[in-house]
């Protein structure tokens, strides 16, 4: 069976790491990207099953990563999720208006991290 892959985009690069160490653990594919840029470019290349975006990120943000991910014809079966400390409903609301399928709380859990990007792909895609 085919690994399931996951495409952590954050400019933190000690989040990417406990993203990849949280998912690997649970026989997740992960591919990292630093910005919004990264997020496309790397999302062409690997296809992913999934995307964690962060909301903020220097060179753009999220949101902005999340317009361009879904005006990607060959990515509209893709997963995104916004994956930020940030948690009001201005936040969820502009993060679905901008084509994310979930709203994720950074957890420092890591069993309640790969529940929820279980959680992520078993939901339907956003139109």
């Amino acid at each position: 069976m085919a690994e399931t892959t996951v495409l952590v985009v954050d400019d933190d690069a000690g989040f990417r790491a406990y993203v990849r160490a949280a998912l690997e653990g649970e026989e997740f594919a992960v591919v990292e990207g630093a910005n919004a840029q990264e997020a496309v470019e790397v999302a062409l290349r690997e296809c992913p099953d999934a995307i964690l975006l962060d909301w903020r990120m220097p060179g753009g943000s999220g949101i902005v990563a999340c317009r361009n991910l879904r005006a990607e014809p060959t990515l509209g079966g893709v997963r995104i999720a916004m994956i930020t400390g940030l948690d009001d409903e201005r936040d969820r609301t502009l993060a679905r208006h901008a084509g994310a399928d979930a709203f994720l709380i950074k957890d420092p859990d890591p069993d309640a991290l790969a529940r929820q990007v279980r959680r992520l792909l078993a939901a339907p895609v956003t139109p």
